[in-house]
Order: C-alpha cells, then structure tokens, then sequence
C-alpha cells in the first residue's frame, strides 16, 4: 500500500501538466475563500433587510452601499480580504473581483432558492398546510405585489407562517388572484387539495361568498374553509366606529386638522412644547390602526388647556401670514364648542373600551 502510494505521488509530480493543476488548485482555494466572505456579508445584510447597493461602486467611497461598507469593515480585520481588495479593487467592468452587485445579486437568488427549498420540505413532510393567506399593496416603484403566504404546523408542533414569494401585476379581480394562486402552487409543487383553510381581507374580491377568490378555491377543493382576517375585521369597525355620525365625524376631523396644524411647522411645534411641562406627541389618526384614535383623544383630554392656549398666542402672534392665523382660529373654535368637549370626553371612554377589547 505505502508503495503504491509512493508511485503515484511520484506519478503525479512527474506529469507534464503538475505545475498546472497546482496553479489551479491555488486558484480554487482562493476563489471559495473570497466567495465564503461574500456570502457572509450577503445574508448578513438580507437577514437584516438592508439595501446592498449605493451611489456608486467603488471602494473607499463614502457612497458606496452597505455591502461594498462592510466588505470594508470586514477586511480592516482580516488580512487575506484586505490584500484581495488592494489587488482587485475598483479596475472596471470586465475585471474578475467577485465583489460587484453581479456576484451578490446571484447569491441572493441562490439563498432565496434555498430558502424556499426548505420551507416546501417541511410543508410537505407536515403534509396538510392550515392557511393560504394572500393580499397586495404598491411597493416604492408603484407596482403592485401579491404576497403569497402559508401557515402550516411543523412535526414538532411549531406553528410557522412563510411568505413564498411576491407576484407582481396579478390583477385585482378574482379570477386573475385565483390563476395567480394556482401558478404559485404549480410553481413550488404544492398540492392544493392538501390546504384546509384560506384566510383575507374582507375585501368582495377575496372574501365574496359567491364569486369571490375564497369561492372559486372551495369550489376546487371543499376542505379549504374561509377564516375571515380577524385583525382586518376588527380594524374595519374601530375605523367606522369613528365616523358612524356626522357630530362623530367632524370630531376627528378636527383631531387629525389639529395634528396637521402643528406638525406641518417646526416653529409651532416648538410653541406647543413651550407650554407644557411634559413633552406632548400629539397623535395621527389612522385607517390601519384602531388604537390610533384612543391615542389621538387620549392627547387631547390631557392637554386641552395647553393646547388651547398655544392656539391663542399662534393667532394672536403678527408674524405668523394670515392663512395660518385663520387656520389656528378655526381650529380653537371648533375644539371650545360644547359638541368638541363633550364629544372628547365621551368617545375617550368609548374608543377606551373598545380598544381594550380588539388588544
């Protein structure tokens, strides 16, 4: 055995291409050990969500993005990545770095790939997923994205929720969300019959009975039950609850009116603070948050004097143009009116109890 392996030792050194293969070995060693950092600085950022790319892409910008940051950082404490962004660094398109949005744009395909690769293993050997779950919204560049998520158990009992991907113009109409479902499906080979429940906004595309994309998946597959999204339900009638009158209605006008008066100048804002002991945040209302309208009112009540006062001095102060003085006085006599006070009282105690019922 030890003179065999002697001989092809020796066989080895004495081929014609010896030289060659150790060259690249070498080669391949150090490619791996520069990717292994790159893919490190990768799903670093990825896992924290953060954007890759900046102005521009060369090292020793200050404007250079997080990855080309980091690959910085990284190579302040380590020797070989340091030498690797001395020799390679900043020569141009068509020069071999490894380093480019090119390379890590890959990797992030490649660990979406796996990812996803993962979760449909373990949504297969659970075999039954409990929830279909899928809504839209524009992203930055105005283009509207499905998310596509399911909710399965895992053996050990852990209950997991995975966004899969994100469909892109699927259209709004139930007939275009249920071909975009069944593609999605078809994609990642996931047995629609194996889905027991399916759960959407109360928007008529999805939730409608007869028509809607909660319909067409039961017509498919009858163990597929619809479980309306408890939270939307729940937000729809903490919104409406706050316009369900004309008196109620004007009321939290002139709530969100006071919230934009003093955020839309600093100066005001500043006016505010100096009139109170403690710093006040006066609150939005929202058309997602129930809690929003309790915080608003919450505000109000124990600031009012304060707020009224501030309001005084702002419409009596010259130097402030005439629109935001006459803004500043509307506002002051819609909050001094019996319906304003009484309406703050009341509906801190009723937007009370119902917020602590939806928390």
């Amino acid at each position: 055995m030890l003179t065999l392996k002697q001989r092809t030792d020796n066989y080895n050194k004495n081929r014609i291409d010896h030289d060659l293969v150790i060259q690249t070995e070498t080669e391949i060693s150090y490619w791996r050990n520069v990717l292994r950092r790159v893919v490190g600085a990768t799903k670093a950022l990825s896992s924290r969500g953060l954007p890759f790319r900046g102005s521009d892409e060369k090292f020793g910008s200050p404007n250079n993005g997080n990855f080309l940051m980091l690959i910085e950082f990284l190579a302040s404490f380590d020797p070989f990545l340091e030498e690797h962004i001395r020799k390679f660094s900043n020569k141009g398109s068509g020069s071999r770095s490894y380093l480019s949005k090119t390379i890590y744009e890959e990797f992030i395909q490649l660990l979406a790939q796996k990812v996803s690769s993962i979760i449909v293993q373990e949504l297969k050997s659970a075999k039954y997923y409990i929830t279909i779950i899928v809504n839209s919204t524009p992203d930055i560049s105005h283009v509207d994205q499905l998310s596509f998520v399911l909710r399965y158990v895992k053996k050990d009992g852990t209950p997991v929720e995975c966004c899969l991907m994100f469909i892109k113009n699927s259209g709004h109409k139930a007939e275009d969300l249920l071909v975009a479902v069944l593609s999605a499906l078809e994609f990642f080979d996931i047995n629609l019959a194996d889905c027991r429940s399916q759960s959407y906004d109360n928007a008529n595309n999805v939730s409608g009975i007869f028509s809607g994309l909660q319909a067409r998946i039961h017509e498919i597959n009858d163990l597929a039950e619809h479980a309306p999204c408890a939270a939307h339900s729940m937000n729809l009638v903490g919104v409406h609850a706050v316009e369900c009158t004309p008196e109620a209605a004007l009321f939290f006008h002139t709530v969100q009116a006071l919230y934009n008066f003093f955020t839309a100048s600093t100066h005001r804002w500043a006016v505010l603070q100096s009139h109170t002991e403690k710093k006040i945040t006066l609150k939005s209302l929202s058309a997602t948050r129930w809690s929003a309208p309790y915080e608003a009112v919450q505000v109000l009540n124990q600031y009012f004097n304060e707020i009224i006062e501030t309001l005084i001095i702002l419409e009596e102060d010259t130097e402030q143009n005439a629109i935001t003085r006459q803004e500043d006085k509307e506002i002051r006599i819609q909050l001094e009116q019996l319906e304003t006070a009484f309406g703050s009282k009341s509906s801190r105690c009723r937007i009370s109890f119902a917020s602590n019922l939806m928390s």
